[in-house]
């Protein structure tokens, strides 16, 4: 792998950064309620990118039997002692490896992979889940099954405050999903542009267009995207366990004006895995004139 794609986040995060992701109540309880709903004693689980080990550990305490990868030399070194403080690193097998072109000695059932960036930027969720679920299907014969299940993709016009002390500066941002913040109001629901459910998900250019109504007067001068993941199912009940990502916040080119019965039509197109610019420099806005009902029919009957 090349320096460049070593440093990638998602690739090679150090130690450090890690305090935020255990420190993440909202994370660390989906994903402990999840792996805690589907494992089983009877359970051979693979993680791929264990980072610190939270996770294959919340899986081998339901007395599974894991094997785990993790690029990062020094996250291998320090799972394996966090592991064995835990007194659990009998049930854990850590490689030091590239997740993207590994597979176990065995066939899973169960594959956790969080690398859960907003939007599915920056991090190689889509790729690695997918490359490890086909490989796994030619060597052992079967698939298994995959946390988090799907990742929901959405987008929603914000008004977003970018005055820092008096200094004007529309810069990208990220949100707490988990609570309201003083300095953005919402101008629309969101809407969701792409659901990828890990099963059978490909990786694949992201297209988008979307249209936003607007039935009052308002301003927007960004684009706020949401990304919820399934972490699992209750088939029975139709409940699931999710957790969001951070709300991903990208200014606009310049603040929009709207008027009432106006529609702004947005686009923009990325893959997952793309730097945050790479989606930031393809978001394009239009606003139209809403069409009158009275249109609206015309243009039904010449159809």
């Amino acid at each position: 792998m090349l320096n460049a794609e070593m440093n990638e986040i998602g690739q090679f995060i150090p130690l450090h950064y890690h305090y935020q992701m255990l420190s993440d109540a909202s994370r660390m309880n989906a994903f402990r309620t999840a792996i805690e709903e589907i494992v089983t004693p009877r359970h051979k689980v693979a993680e791929l990118g264990s980072g610190t080990g939270a996770l294959s550990f919340f899986a081998a305490r339901k007395g599974a039997q894991v094997w785990s990868v993790e690029f990062n030399p020094a996250l291998v070194s320090a799972s394996q002692k966090f592991l064995n403080e835990n007194g659990l690193a009998h049930k854990v097998h850590i490689s030091q490896g590239d997740a993207a072109n590994w597979l176990p000695p065995e066939p899973v059932d169960l594959v956790i992979c969080e690398m859960l960036h907003s939007a599915l930027l920056r991090e190689k969720q889509l790729q690695i889940v997918a490359a490890f679920r086909d490989a796994h299907m030619a060597r052992f014969g079967k698939a298994p099954g995959i946390l988090p299940a799907a990742t929901l993709l959405g987008v929603q016009p914000i008004f977003q405050c970018y005055d820092f002390n008096g200094y004007y500066a529309p810069v990208p941002l990220f949100q707490s999903p988990y609570y309201e913040s003083d300095n953005c109001g919402t101008c629309g629901d969101p809407v969701v542009y792409k659901v990828i459910e890990y099963d059978k998900a490909y990786v694949e250019t992201f297209e988008a267009s979307v249209s936003f109504s607007f039935n009052n007067e308002t301003n927007v001068n960004a684009l706020r995207f949401i990304t919820k993941s399934l972490l699992t199912m209750d088939l029975f009940t139709g409940k699931s366990i999710d957790w969001h990502s951070q709300y991903l916040i990208l200014p606009l080119s310049k603040t929009y004006e709207l008027k009432a019965g106006q529609v702004m039509n947005t686009r923009f197109i990325y893959r997952p895995g793309d730097p945050i610019e790479a989606l930031s420099n393809a978001i394009s806005v239009d606003i139209v004139e809403q069409l009158q009902d009275k249109e609206k029919d015309q243009l039904s009957l010449i159809a």
